[in-house]
């Protein structure tokens, strides 16, 4: 059995408009692991936050040389965020968790006995609860359905950004350079050695969520399409059946003039048939066009992120 020594470990957290919540969870973290001996961080990323976040942050890092912190330039979103700690972590363990409360730190030692059996890649999935709303059950039911049904790797059902990876996990991200990028379909992507925990998500400390019906929709778009052809598949078996149908169609129009003396005004399946392949070649240009754009930003070679300031203490 595979048992490794524990190695410093880099906590990375996000944050937006999140300076209610800070303080809170640095203090929770701080007592989680003030019964570990080994070197740690606490990178706090400021994702173009609107409110006092970066204020609070400083006053932390003051008072703790562990706790260290990056500003974005704006606000690039939760992924680039995430990256952006990913990339800037010192430590040979990483943890991803938000700062909002919901993803509890009493699971950061489970998580790590899991990694000294020999787990690269620890995800946790978020156990159902009275705790959620019946919006957000019902959006999350249908964000897995769409992915696991048009992508082609497998995202667990209840599944959150709060995980723990190792650093042959973090030099393979690092080098993923990705536009529209989707870190719980890179981690399952990359393979390795994977586990998954359960945990029961708290109730937001403080502050509203920032994650849309739109952006949630946004989210499952970029996920589906940044890792599957499946889309554009099925595009093509659509038109193929509106295709089948309106040779049908031309047949039965052509047998009723030759074989009936009855009078073909065909107005309403014309009608139908139109419609039908009309929206059949919007979704289909829509599909494509989605593709397209993100060729087309990939393309740019922009930085996936800009850092406005950092505070990181060696």
């Amino acid at each position: 059995m595979i048992h490794r020594q524990l190695k410093d470990i880099s906590i990375i957290i996000p944050c937006l408009n999140e300076a209610a919540c800070i303080e809170t969870l640095y203090k929770e973290l701080s007592q989680v692991l003030a019964s570990y001996s080994y070197p740690y961080e606490l990178l706090f990323v400021d994702d173009g936050s609107t409110d006092n976040t970066l204020e609070v942050l400083s006053i932390i890092t003051q008072a703790d040389n562990r706790v260290h912190w990056i500003s974005l330039s704006r606000n690039f979103g939760h992924q680039k965020a995430l990256k952006a700690g990913i990339d800037a972590a010192k430590g040979q363990i990483v943890i991803t968790m938000d700062a909002d409360m919901q993803h509890p730190p009493t699971v950061i030692p489970r998580m790590l006995e899991l990694w000294q059996e020999g787990y690269d890649i620890i995800n946790t999935v978020r156990m159902e609860n009275h705790k959620c709303s019946p919006f957000k059950k019902l959006t999350s039911q249908w964000f897995y359905r769409l992915m696991n049904a048009w992508s082609e790797v497998h995202i667990v059902k209840g599944g959150a950004d709060f995980r723990l990876l190792d650093d042959k996990v973090i030099r393979v991200l690092r080098e993923c350079r990705e536009e529209s990028l989707f870190l719980r379909g890179m981690t399952a992507w990359v393979g390795f050695r994977q586990i998954q925990i359960p945990y029961e998500a708290n109730v937001r400390y403080a502050g509203e969520t920032k994650y849309s019906l739109k952006k949630m929709f946004s989210f499952a778009l970029c996920g589906i399409t940044s890792f599957s052809v499946r889309p554009l598949r099925w595009a093509v078996g659509l038109a193929g059946f509106f295709a089948l149908l309106s040779v049908a169609e031309i047949l039965y129009a052509a047998y009723i003039a030759c074989f009936t003396e009855q009078a073909v005004s065909g107005w309403a399946s014309l009608a139908i048939l139109i419609s039908a392949l009309g929206a059949t070649i919007l979704l289909m240009l829509g599909i494509i066009g989605e593709y397209l754009g993100k060729l087309f930003m990939q393309c740019k070679q922009r930085p996936e992120y800009i850092i406005k300031e950092k505070y990181m203490k060696e």
